[in-house]
């Protein structure tokens, strides 16, 4: 046998490591029930002449030689096959741990690690606005087309800017009519990204003005509209009714923007530089943000000399443009960072609470280990009196650490597996990179990089406390007993640390659950059941604006006259996410447009606030009579009330909004209503201000269609079908839910977290109910003889089980002290994912503490129960 050189020196020490490595082999031979000669034969055999192993030893100049590694693996399997259950709770334990880290480390490598599918990704940076007046958060908001035009003109330090907005398109292919999502990008966008087509070519320059209609498919679209057939290049579709050129298709994998539903189309900004009867084009008006950017940044260029850049130019334009720049500035954010948003603060959240549930488990095995060692305390003792140094004994049992680890490992890539999938399940949808989680090499590499230093971090100490055993202990009755009372503090010090950190866990998901059920409990200010909801494109090719008006007015009218339907209509539709703003005037208050405040608005059909069942506070709803000819009216929210019409009555007061119609001036719109504040973009913000106007005076296409019955939902969308198709067969309806759908979309993120929180807490619970019973079980296991003694001298079993549930009280009790402070202050980082809920909340800390002390109790009793029915005259008898 090839033995390994722990370290050069001279004859002498190698022979006594050899000398050593030779009295364990015999020594584990007699173990193993080997008579004394047989296995001193055996193991000279085994090893060979001394000389050749010498020369052998110096030749490996101090490497640590794989066959011994392979013997102390070959020995720890040995030792665990002799104690399956120890092995399968520890394989178990440490699998749960591993499992869970992978599992999230899969989706943070996915969301917020891999680097996006574009050349150069770290170039690419968000372009944004910022709102500067006063009172406005400083969020990155959407621009406009004429700054994007001067901002591509003028900044030096990009190789290239472009813009893109999404859009939707009614496509009609083999006779049917098709929605599809699709986007409107600058002529530049595929070069910016750095992404050519795989079939045809790109948008030039000349393109983006008005009437070149021409159209880039995705792949899928592709393959299954076109059958994947080259010829499908130069032919025309037909979109929202006009023809567009098909120019070329991009690969399969490319997804930009990134949204859900991915986009299967693009146009170029041709498409909004077409000017509408009575209206300018949206590329001439500055005033108009709606519009992202993405820019990329010359290879010498950093984030900050560009954002240095676009700031002068803000300013320059603030200048010349007054009006509509004077309170805007600009951000600058690396794309990958933009994708990510909010998500990220959720995701560490979880990545620390799956880091605790890892702790938990390797303290569970350090004290399995600890047990294990204290019980193996003499055969330690033998090895050691043989002549075993105290490091061959170190790395023997970190060996068995190591083994259990890579079996744990093992399970634990299988379970990490399956939580992918749930993950992937429960996950919402509108975040970048979900439907992209894999466990692939590198997080394969993370999880066995986790293992290994686990295995270090929960195998160290106890391999190190039982080197420590004296040789004299092997002849000695009461060696375990020694052994087990110097390793009792660490293990209960190690049942303290894994109790506070199941109380930080137990607080954070006991925080959030709390915080979604006042969530989804929330009045968002109207009724949520009986109500469904679709959307169609009327072509602006063949629909003029008044045309559109017509023809919602004609539709509403027909399906609100049907028995048991109220049918009215929405832009944007409340909880979709989306939000309308828009500055405006009140009389007698003259303010310069660029300081004008903003409100939320919202495009509304007659009887919209009684078919949605909001409230009215004073004045009445729309109806019919509001047209396009009638006096210009709106509607206000309470907030929107106090906070600008206080000391007035509301109704009857005139405010001018800053919305295109048709007038060629903007006219002033008298209040005729106070509605109560309603949730808009989402359950969770808070009250905004708010004004509502008339579709007929003021329509911005699409809008949504809004139907409550008490019909099942299928049959209210037939009708809607044949209404529509009836009129016009070439629209499409899309975007079919029902409003309850839309709150679960509402509240999907804060569910997600919520639910992983709750699950990795209630693992963390799980282990360490199960470390305190193991740490109260052995405790009594090494007490027998003094629960006998107390018996035979007349303790009652009430008496003895107080005596070990007290023990196990002071432990909970101090691990729940140190969880609190824990808790206290990490807490604070759930801040901006609470609803309703204070970090220190008093109700959620109560509660855990509660649980945490009723589970130590459960835990405790059945080895105090154990402790009660010790036979004295057995106890008296035992080792």
């Amino acid at each position: 046998m090839k033995l390994p050189l722990w370290r050069r020196g001279q004859d002498r020490e190698l022979d006594e490591e050899i000398e050593s490595h030779l009295r364990l082999e015999i020594a584990d031979r007699v173990a193993r029930g080997e008579p004394q000669d047989e296995a001193a034969r055996a193991a000279r055999r085994r090893f060979g002449n001394v000389t050749v192993v010498k020369e052998v030893t110096r030749d490996m100049w101090g490497w640590v030689g794989f066959e011994q590694f392979a013997h102390d693996v070959r020995y720890a399997l040995r030792a665990l096959r002799k104690s399956p259950g120890f092995a399968i709770v520890a394989i178990a334990t440490f699998a749960l741990g591993i499992g869970v880290n992978t599992a999230m480390f899969s989706v943070i490598n996915a969301v917020m690690l891999r680097p996006l599918p574009f050349p150069q990704p770290a170039q690419l940076v968000d372009v944004a606005e910022l709102d500067l007046r006063p009172g406005q958060p400083r969020v990155p908001g959407s621009a406009s087309w004429p700054n994007f035009f001067d901002w591509r003109t003028r900044a030096t330090s990009f190789s290239g800017v472009s813009a893109y907005h999404d859009s939707a398109f009614t496509m009609l292919v083999g006779g049917r009519s098709v929605h599809t999502p699709g986007a409107v990008v600058s002529a530049d966008f595929f070069t910016t990204l750095g992404v050519p087509p795989t079939l045809g070519r790109g948008f030039r320059a000349d393109e983006e003005r008005a009437g070149s209609d021409v159209v880039i498919l995705s792949d899928s679209l592709w393959r299954s509209e076109f059958g994947a057939a080259r010829s499908a290049i130069g032919s025309t579709l037909s979109l929202n009714g006009r023809p567009f050129t098909i120019i070329g298709v991009m690969p399969p994998a490319f997804r930009f923007p990134i949204r859900v539903p991915a986009p299967q189309l693009w146009v170029t900004v041709a498409d909004d530089a077409r000017a509408l009867p009575g209206d300018e084009p949206m590329t001439t008006q500055r005033g108009a943000h709606y519009i992202g950017v993405v820019g990329r940044l010359r290879p010498a260029v950093t984030l900050a000399a560009a954002r240095s850049e676009l700031d002068a130019i803000a300013a320059a334009l603030a200048r010349e443009h007054p009006d509509d720049n004077g309170t805007r500035g600009v951000m600058l954010t690396p794309e990958l960072d933009r994708l990510v948003g909010d998500t990220r603060r959720a995701l560490v959240v979880l990545v620390g609470a799956v880091a605790c549930v890892l702790l938990i488990a390797c303290v569970n095995l350090a004290n399995l280990l600890l047990a294990r060692g204290a019980g193996r305390s003499r055969e330690i003792a033998l090895r050691l009196a043989l002549g075993a140094s105290r490091r061959r004994v170190v790395l023997q049992l970190l060996a068995e650490s190591l083994v259990l680890a890579g079996a744990g490992t093992a399970a634990g890539l299988i379970l990490a597996s399956w939580c992918v999938r749930v993950l992937t399940t429960v996950a919402p949808t509108d975040v970048r990179g979900l439907d992209e989680v894999t466990i692939d090499s590198f997080v394969l590499a993370f999880t066995a990089a986790v293992g290994f230093l686990s295995a270090l971090a929960f195998g160290s100490a106890p391999a190190w406390l039982g080197s420590q055993t004296s040789p004299r202990s092997a002849a000695s009755d009461d060696g375990r007993t020694t052994a087990a009372r110097g390793q009792g503090r660490l293990r209960a010090a190690l049942v303290v640390a894994e109790t506070g950190l199941g109380v930080v866990l137990l607080v954070a998901a006991g925080l959030l659950v709390r915080g979604f059920y006042l969530l989804v409990h929330t009045d968002p200010g109207y009724d949520t059941t009986h109500v469904v909801t679709a959307k169609f494109n009327l072509p602006e090719q063949r629909y003029s604006y008044l045309k559109q008006i017509a023809f919602y007015d004609d539709l509403f009218a027909d399906l609100g006259a049907r028995p048991g339907l109220q049918v009215t209509g929405v832009a944007p539709m409340p909880l979709s996410g989306s939000r309308y703003t828009l500055s405006f005037e009140l009389a007698g208050a003259a303010v310069p447009q660029a300081r004008r405040p903003s409100a939320d608005f919202a495009l509304v059909g007659p009887v919209f606030f009684r078919t949605m069942q909001i409230p009215i506070v004073a004045g009445r709803d729309f109806t019919a009579a509001d047209s396009d000819s009638a006096p210009r009216v709106l509607a206000v929210n309470e907030t929107f009330a106090q906070m600008f019409l206080q000391g007035h009555d509301p109704i009857g007061q005139r405010v001018k909004l800053s919305l295109s119609t048709t007038e060629k001036e903007t006219p002033w719109r008298e209040v005729v209503a106070v509605v109560r504040d309603f949730k808009q973009k989402a359950l969770d913000e808070p009250s905004r201000p708010a004004f509502f106007v008339p579709y007929a005076q003021g329509l911005i296409s699409p809008m949504f269609i809004v139907a409550r019955t008490t019909d099942p939902p299928a049959r209210v969308i037939e009708q809607l079908r044949e209404a529509i198709g009836r009129r016009d067969p070439e629209l499409a309806l899309y975007d079919v839910r029902t409003l309850e759908e839309y709150v679960g979309r509402s509240v999907a993120a804060a569910r997600f977290q919520m639910l992983l929180l709750a699950l990795f807490a209630a693992l963390a619970l799980a282990l360490t109910a199960v470390g305190l019973y193991g740490v109260i079980a052995y405790g009594v296991a090494q007490r027998t003889r003094e629960f006998g003694i107390r018996l035979a001298l007349g303790a009652r079993p009430q008496e003895v089980m107080r005596l070990v549930l007290r023990g196990a009280m002071r432990m909970a009790g101090a691990g729940v002290a140190v969880g609190v402070v824990g808790a206290a202050l990490l807490t604070r980082l759930l801040g901006a994912a609470l609803y309703g809920v204070h970090p220190l909340d008093p109700v959620t800390f109560a509660l855990v503490i509660v649980s945490l002390f009723g589970v130590a109790l459960i835990a405790a009793f059945v080895p105090a129960r154990r402790a009660t029915r010790v036979d004295p005259m057995m106890a008296l008898r035992a080792e």
